[in-house]
């Protein structure tokens, strides 16, 4: 994780054995050598602990060496010797040359003591602001003789920290804390403070040398670092792989078994029967996909905080980030693919070409898997995403084709099968197995002659298997665009 983020956050062109180093140098500084070959883990899977994760965090923050680090609530959640070590490495940081900013919960006396200044907030107006303690470390100077000033005298014996959230709660309210800071002499003292260091910083900045330049990633080269990193975590486990394998072999062997020899018999244009199990399996191998694809839709949702975090942080954009997951799943599809077509192909012994059967399944899928994107990123959780990704799919399925025939729908529904990616991708494989043009128009009325009976010429490209494979591609780039559209403009964490 450490590396992964060295290469993201960067300068792209500094070497790796340099980012290796610094890491190695990070993980000794944090305290992580003895999990430093240990996975992070999740909710379902164990890893390390829960002060070696915020310690990890920290370390995340640290591997662009930076000068200054804002932390959130650093020791929410940890007992308190494991948050007096973490602050302790704070502590060191700062020492270092860094300047930590942290939020702070609950703080245990040890841990309360290794800060530096306090700003004191009630109700979102500044309290106090200085130093927490005198030049000797101790309670007797900073804070205490402020509030001792004011009448709210400290307890040596008690935490600095309880004490102070006691006494500007509902306590500070009515003493009116906010007026009397306003009127002090601490506020005189820190505005003095503040212009030092303004001042400072001017002279600093005018001393420097030239800036030296920051090579961020573009989008080509940060797909690159998600695919190295990324995916390849991903192969590791096997609740990632299997919802993306497993489903193409079961119904890949349901639908061949299910099927099995009807392509030879509908050679003949008298099996009707024959010809109608095809048109079924081949609506199975159509629809199969995009029902699938709600296996590949958990990631979008689960890597979201990540997806933010690494946005905000200017690692990747929604381009580059698309642009792996599209990379990362079609890779994965690819075999899914193939073997549910060389399943369902021989065993139903499918008249048409295994190349278009097979294309045709992989495009349908990608579209499937692009309108989960779509449903994932649309959602604010799992369980809207998984609701709204069965309403479009099964809506869809009626107007794909073999449940209905085009003029059985009625005329407020004939504009439905145009706008759904199943009624192409199910004609452009009826086309690849049945010639275009009815062999008996006796049979026109009936099965026997597929594009008259289903009315393939209507609701999709016309009675080409290229033009419909085109118009699926055309279904595939509108998902991913309105998916690209969403994740960039709508945010379901407000914080």
């Amino acid at each position: 994780m450490l590396l992964y983020q060295a290469q993201l956050k960067c300068d792209r062109r500094e070497s790796l054995q340099s980012k290796r180093e610094r890491v190695d140098a990070l993980i000794v500084e944090l305290g992580l050598s003895t999990c430093a070959d240990v996975v992070i883990g999740d909710n379902l899977n164990r890893g390390i602990s829960g002060g070696q994760a915020k310690r990890t965090n920290i370390g995340i923050a640290l591997v662009t060496e930076p000068r200054i680090i804002f932390l959130d609530e650093p020791t929410s959640g940890l007992d308190s010797q494991t948050s007096c070590d973490v602050v302790s490495i704070l502590r060191r940081l700062a020492d270092s040359g860094r300047t930590i900013m942290s939020t702070i919960h609950s703080p245990t006396s040890e841990a309360f003591r290794m800060f530096d200044r306090l700003l004191l907030l009630h109700k979102g107006h500044t309290v106090y602001f200085g130093a927490l303690h005198n030049k000797n470390g101790d309670a007797s100077g900073g804070a205490v003789p402020y509030f001792a000033q004011l009448g709210l005298m400290y307890d040596p014996s008690t935490n600095l920290a309880d004490f102070l959230i006691t006494e500007t709660g509902d306590k500070g309210e009515a003493a009116n804390l906010k007026g009397l800071w306003q009127d002090s002499s601490y506020l005189a003292d820190a505005k003095k403070h503040q212009e030092q260091l303004l001042l400072a910083s001017i002279q600093l900045h005018a001393n420097s040398a030239e800036a030296v330049t920051h090579l961020e990633h573009n989008m080509f080269s940060a797909v690159g670092v998600l695919l190295r990193f990324r995916s390849r975590a991903n192969c590791k486990y096997p609740d990632f792989i299997m919802p993306r394998i497993m489903p193409s072999i079961f119904f890949g062997f349901i639908v061949g078994t299910l099927y099995y020899g009807a392509g030879g018999k509908a050679e003949n244009p008298k099996n009707i029967s024959a010809r109608g199990n095809v048109a079924a399996a081949l609506f199975m191998s159509t629809v199969m996909p995009a029902f699938t694809a709600a296996g590949y839709m958990p990631s979008i949702v689960t890597e979201r905080p990540l997806f933010y975090r690494e946005h905000s942080d200017g690692c990747d954009t929604t381009g580059s980030y698309l642009l792996f997951k599209v990379i990362e799943e079609g890779f994965f599809h690819i075999f899914a693919s193939l073997i549910f077509c060389l399943m369902t192909f021989f065993l139903i012994q499918l008249p048409g070409s295994f190349w278009w059967l097979w294309l045709l399944n992989f495009v349908t899928g990608q579209v499937g898997i692009a309108l989960a994107y779509f449903c994932g990123s649309l959602a604010p959780n799992m369980d809207g995403a998984n609701t709204l990704l069965p309403i479009i799919n099964v809506t869809s399925m009626y107007f794909a084709g073999v449940l209905m025939t085009y003029d059985a729908i009625p005329d407020a529904w004939k504009w439905f099968p145009w706008v759904t990616f199943m009624r192409y991708g199910w004609t452009a494989n009826m086309l690849n197995n049945f010639p275009a043009e009815c062999e008996m128009p006796l049979l026109a009325a009936l099965p026997g002659c597929p594009t008259e009976y289903w009315g393939l010429k209507e609701g999709s490209a016309g009675l080409s298997v290229e033009n419909n494979f085109g118009a699926l591609c055309g279904f595939w780039a509108l998902w991913l665009g309105l998916t690209f559209l969403v994740m960039t403009f709508v945010r379901h964490v407000k914080r």
